[in-house]
This record gives structure tokens, sequence and C-alpha cells, in this order.
């Protein structure tokens, strides 16, 4: 080893060198996956309800899914849409999406934290964001009434 302050130094920076470096290149985070979520400032983007919201957070074997779904409420298979656009509730009175009236629809409703029937959705689950709610509150007011079937369950 050089007795030479600035030689040792230049000694020991030359063999750590290659250490920093290979620190440095282990902590890259290499490709993001989705690089346009950080193009907005990270702003909130709806989910698609139907394949998405509604398996996330109304699914389950005891939830909204199947032949023995909750309030007899399947929001999983196929035609959701249809069952649920003017449909009376059947558990709970009102619409269960009014797209006339989308905060009185029983479905935006049971998703607040104090519905007027029953307990607040989903049960077991996070409890919604204002964002998502918002979305809710959006996806059910895009739907197209169908003109008057509130009399069937």
């Amino acid at each position: 080893m050089p007795r030479d302050p600035r030689a040792l130094r230049r000694a020991l920076a030359a063999a750590l060198l290659p250490l920093a470096l290979t620190l440095l290149a282990a902590g890259c985070p290499g490709r993001l996956e989705d690089p346009d979520r950080f193009l907005d400032g990270g702003a909130f983007t709806c989910p698609d309800i139907v394949t998405e919201f509604f398996p996330k957070s109304c699914g389950g074997s005891i939830c909204h899914e199947g032949a023995e779904a909750a309030a007899g409420l399947d929001l999983l298979a196929p035609g959701v849409v249809s069952r649920l656009v003017d449909k009376m509730g059947r558990d709970c009175p009102g619409i269960l999406v009014d797209p006339v009236d989308p905060e009185s629809s029983l479905l935006y409703e049971k998703l607040l934290p104090l519905p007027s029937c029953g307990s607040p959705m989903p049960i077991g689950k996070p409890t919604l964001t204002p964002d998502e709610l918002a979305c809710v509150r959006q996806w059910i007011s895009a739907q197209t009434p169908t003109g008057g079937d509130e009399g069937e369950p």
C-alpha cells in the first residue's frame, strides 16, 4: 500500500469503484411495467366496472357470485347489466341500477358508509375510495334505461 495520503485515496477509490458500480446497477429498477401511469401524475383511472370492479369487490363464494349469490344478485355471470338496469332489489327496496338517478340506485347506495337498508358493501373487503365510488356512479349513469321494467325481480 502507498504511504502518500493522496495515493492511498486513489488506490482506495480504484478498489471501491467496481463495488460501487455493481451496487448502483443492482439498485436500478429496470423497465417500468406501466410507464403511462406516471405520465399523468399518477391520477386515478376508473376500472371497468363489469370485468374488473365487480370481480374484485363483489365476487366470492359468500358474496354476489353463482347460484347462491347474496340477495339473489350474481354480479359476475354474463348478462349482469340486463339483471341490474331498472330492476328492483330483492332484500332492500329500490332500483338496483337507475341510470336516470344514479345516486338513488340501490347498487350505489349499498356502497356508501351508511346505506338506508342492510349492511354497507363490500363486506369483508376494503371500503371504496371516493374515486372508486365516483366510477360506479359514472358507470350507472352511462347505462341505458330499459323503459320501465321496475316491477320485475
